[in-house]
């Protein structure tokens, strides 16, 4: 069974770590020992305005048919910088 986020109840298909001290200052401390998809994540970094991108790592996702692990290329602070 697929892990489901805490915040909107969706299957989690995305895998990714940050720094704990990153995961206490954006995270609700009600939730910090669940799973938080990287959408919820990001939309907690936006509410507390903490910039996070460079401090993403292993970003992999796992689907029904296709896993994979992503390298990052390019990373931006702030809504559609590329």
């Amino acid at each position: 069974m697929r892990q489901t986020c805490k915040v909107c109840k969706r299957e989690d298909y995305w895998n990714y770590s940050v720094p704990d001290d990153l995961w206490h200052a954006i995270v609700p401390a009600n939730l910090q020992s669940g799973v938080v998809c990287l959408g919820c994540f990001d939309r907690f970094a936006a509410e507390r305005t903490i910039e996070y991108a460079g401090s993403v790592r292993n970003v992999r996702f796992a689907g029904d048919m296709a896993a994979f692990e992503f390298d990052i290329a390019k990373l931006s602070n702030g809504p559609y910088r590329f």
